[in-house]
């Protein structure tokens, strides 16, 4: 069971050096409304304050605002040419915008509907990669396209070495990544996609073999909606942004915002318990699984694991020991009862962010209602 990859953060995350302002105080404890407007504050009482200017950029660049986040990042770095933070954060953002040529779409239709072949344990569609029939796993955990060995080999792609990435549960492993020429979602296109190779032996999930996973990077491009409902993808185009925030707030839908930190991992606030509201990892990927909790979220929630009936699960690192438990979950107005969970007591997979991650919300619980993710808006709809 995958929680989420955290590929190498340091390099584009804020320093963990103390901190002093509001806008710090806030950012580092995952209230990132409450950042936001502090590092506005702070930046507008000392426009050429380096601290205010990246940690405004960075929010900015958090809400998925590129052009905003660039203006504010540039000022940071002209005004401190010596301030490698900022210039790490120019660096995501490019990273973020993807390299001249990437996920170049074509869509004739305003909408695009995938069919699921399967809905549990997590939702899987057809597509072509290269014009080959593949299975994919859609996980909002992953980046963009990864494919198992055989698979990138069937459909012409040559992995390279790319280094060491950390998974669930704290475990490492070696990453190879390449490109596919085009990706073929019904009668949506994307071509020249950057692809990862999954480790030998990861494409078989509850006995259902598949060829890969389809992730954020992917489905950031478009208004994605897992529809668990009527089991589909439904994709469409980010100008549709405004019609499917009116249709949300007409159903009466749970809107809220969500964060986008460099480059494919989603955040959002919730509630667990009733008792304790935090930032999580808005992780879809987590077969059997609705919420993990850290070690100290547990605390916050009254939530105590069954160690008694702890179990081994597959990571993209390896094998980890998972602790059980249920909690009731809110996303916004949607809430869901008695929600399945795990602690991992091998380690926190989140201490890579040098902001507080409490956990992350996953499939069990999205698996009965309509989640849609809203990249134009910044905003994650439920109902």
């Amino acid at each position: 069971m995958k929680l989420m990859l955290l590929a190498a953060l340091a390099a584009t995350m804020l320093s963990h050096q103390a901190a002093t302002s509001a806008g710090d105080i806030a950012f580092r404890s995952g209230d990132f409304d409450r950042a936001f407007a502090a590092y506005e504050a702070e930046a507008a009482a000392s426009p050429g304050d380096r601290n205010a200017l990246v940690g405004l950029g960075t929010m900015y660049l958090y809400r998925n605002q590129i052009s905003d986040a660039k203006k504010y990042l540039t000022l940071a770095v002209r005004a401190h040419r010596h301030d490698d933070l900022a210039k790490r954060r120019l660096a995501a953002l490019v990273r973020q915008e993807g390299a001249p040529g990437d996920f170049r779409i074509t869509m004739d239709e305003a909408r695009t509907v995938v069919p699921f072949v399967q809905t549990d344990p997590l939702p899987m569609i057809e597509a072509k990669v290269n014009g080959q029939p593949v299975r994919l796993l859609i996980d909002t955990g992953a980046a963009a396209l990864e494919l198992s060995p055989d698979a990138a080999k069937r459909c012409g792609i040559a992995m390279r070495a790319a280094g060491t990435a950390v998974f669930a549960g704290g475990m490492k492993a070696r990453i190879r990544r390449g490109h596919a020429d085009r990706l073929t979602l019904a009668s949506t296109i994307i071509r020249n996609v950057p692809a990862g190779e999954l480790p030998a032996g990861a494409s078989m999930l509850g006995g259902a073999t598949f060829d890969g996973i389809i992730g954020t990077t992917i489905l950031r491009r478009f208004i994605a909606t897992l529809d668990y409902r009527h089991a589909r993808l439904v994709l469409e185009k980010r100008s549709a942004s405004a019609a499917v925030e009116a249709r949300a707030h007409a159903s009466g839908a749970a809107v809220v915002s969500m964060w986008l930190v460099p480059d494919h991992f989603i955040f959002a606030q919730a509630r667990v318990n009733d008792r304790f509201k935090a930032l999580f990892s808005i992780d879809t990927g987590g077969a059997g699984v609705g919420i993990g909790l850290t070690k100290a979220a547990l605390a916050a929630a009254n939530v105590t694991p069954d160690a008694s009936k702890a179990f081994e699960a597959q990571g993209g690192g390896g094998s980890m020991l998972l602790e059980p438990f249920a909690a009731n979950v809110s996303l916004g107005s949607f809430t869901e009862k008695n929600v399945p969970g795990v602690f991992s007591p091998a380690g926190d997979p989140y201490a890579g962010f040098p902001f507080t991650v409490s956990g992350a919300i996953s499939h069990e619980f999205f698996r009965h209602a309509t989640l849609t993710f809203d990249f134009e808006a910044m905003k994650l709809i439920v109902i």
